[in-house]
This record gives structure tokens, C-alpha cells and sequence, in this order.
């Protein structure tokens, strides 16, 4: 048994951003679908101007609250570790 003590913050921040980025594409996509059928259904372009940004910006804005978010998760685990012990994982040797 291996056990993690301590989560080096800047990589676990950006591994935190990139998937929270590729979550708010997805998101993206849903909100400019949505507002692509209700414009549609509507006949006006008002939603739909930002259901086609919403591809841009939310991968963006998730990226941004992913890194932040995970350099708060981090330090907090690099702080309770040091309290309590880390996590304990078993690895398998690969040859």
C-alpha cells in the first residue's frame, strides 16, 4: 500500500480546469441547442445570440472556476492529510 500525502496544487488545478472546461462545453452545447430550438419556436434572435456564445464562454468560465476550485481542493487535502494521514491506493507494477 502507497498512501498520498501530499497533492502538488498547480498540477492538480490545471488537471481541475481542463475537465472542468470540457463539463461546460458540453454545457455550452446543451444551452445553445436550447436556445437554438426556442428561437426557433420564437422567431426572435434573442436567445439565440446567447445560447451560441454560451459554446465560448462556459468552457472558459469552467476552466477559470475548475482551476480555482482545485487549488482550494488541493491545499485543503494537503492540510488534512498532514492531520489525518493521506489516501491509501495500491499500485500494480507494470513492466
Amino acid at each position: 500500500m502507497k498512501e498520498i500525502k501530499r497533492i502538488d496544487i498547480m498540477s492538480y488545478a490545471k488537471i481541475y480546469a481542463v475537465i472542468f472546461a470540457v463539463i461546460g462545453l458540453f454545457a455550452g452545447l446543451i444551452i445553445a441547442a436550447v436556445g437554438s430550438f426556442f428561437t426557433e419556436l420564437r422567431g426572435s434572435s434573442g436567445f439565440g445570440n446567447f445560447g451560441a456564445l454560451s459554446i465560448i464562454i462556459f468552457p472558459i468560465l469552467y476552466g477559470c472556476l475548475g482551476f480555482v476550485a482545485g487549488m482550494i481542493a488541493a491545499g485543503i487535502y494537503n492540510l488534512l492529510a498532514g492531520w489525518v494521514g493521506g489516501i491509501k491506493i495500491e499500485l500494480k507494477d507494470v513492466q
